[in-house]
């Protein structure tokens, strides 16, 4: 994986239930809200690699 990539923004929607929890969970670990989304996508990405495989 690019240790140095070109970020993109993607803009997409939450419920208020998920979203006040992400800030919760940013606001009390000083993580930000973004690096809580691109870990969840990566390990996703990772969970379904073998059917992105051609």
């Amino acid at each position: 994986m690019d240790m140095n990539p070109r970020l993109t923004s993607v803009v997409f929607r939450l419920n208020r239930e998920k979203l006040d929890a992400l800030k919760e969970l940013s606001r009390s670990t000083r993580i930000r809200q973004s690096e809580y989304l691109r870990e969840a996508i990566s390990d996703l990405l990772a969970k379904y690699e073998e059917r992105l495989v051609d």
